[in-house]
């Protein structure tokens, strides 16, 4: 494990953030290169990812806090501590989706087009900073005799690699997602299919995870399920829903 990659001066330099980044700069390309297929002006992507990358760490750390709370209320002092460890997907999806409506507005850009924006370019940055979370030694497994079960600095046992198992999870939806880009026929379709497909992962995940805090694992399952069912009343009824797919020749 290499948590911290380098250091710059006084700067530490954490491999997590960095392959964050990495996630943050290849969902921007692939939505970059979305954007152009359906014929819009896809510079005002830069916007929408800096306006995510700030709101999905804001909402990524308040979730984790929540799904630590008595671990948190007992130690205050490291609510603030942004070490690009305790970091929530679901937290960052609301608060980067929020905060990226909001600029998004302000330039113009339909709200089902940040949607399915999201929906296909998330799951490869989910991917990639997956990379960071194993290099960090962050996410591990529970205790496992797999063959392929990893030992953690400061950890007992063999554990199993949840980073690397939803790395290729990741991967498998973002594969689908991009396959399907333009077979969806209503709008918002690519969004919701994500949803479910990585409250599925999630959920799974935590069967494998291990949690500092007990009863974290629990509550992010029901986050989880919260989410799938919520998608799936949007999908099942996405006729009366989502608006029909239109062919975009305008700039945003």
């Amino acid at each position: 494990m290499h948590p911290e990659l380098f250091h710059i001066g006084n700067v530490t330099i954490y491999s997590y953030g960095v392959f964050l980044a990495f996630g943050f700069i290849a969902a921007a390309l692939v939505g970059r290169r979305r954007l152009a297929e359906m014929y819009r002006n896809p510079d005002i992507l830069l916007d929408l990812v800096l306006t995510a990358v700030v709101g999905g760490i804001l909402g990524a750390r308040l979730f984790y806090i929540l799904g630590h709370w008595s671990y948190y209320m007992a130690n205050k002092g490291e609510i603030f501590k942004f070490n690009m460890d305790g970091l929530v997907f679901y937290g960052g999806l609301i608060f980067g989706l929020l905060f990226t409506f909001a600029v998004g507005k302000l330039r113009h850009v339909r709200v089902w087009t940040v949607l399915d924006l999201c929906g296909l370019c998330v799951p490869l940055a989910l991917a990639v900073a997956r990379v960071g979370c194993f290099m960090n030694g962050c996410c591990y497994g529970k205790q496992t005799g797999m063959p392929w079960g990893i030992t953690f600095p400061g950890l007992t046992g063999a554990r199993h690699p949840t980073q690397i198992y939803e790395l290729i999870l990741d991967l498998a939806l973002f594969a689908f997602l991009w396959y399907m880009r333009d077979k969806f026929t209503r709008e918002g379709m690519a969004f919701f299919v994500f949803i479910m497909g990585y409250s599925t992962i999630r959920f799974t995940m935590e069967i494998f995870r291990e949690h500092a805090a007990s009863g974290a694992g629990l509550f992010f399952q029901m986050l989880s399920l919260s989410f799938f069912v919520m998608a799936g009343i949007v999908l099942l009824f996405r006729y009366r829903i989502l608006p029909e797919v239109t062919t975009a020749t305008e700039s945003l």
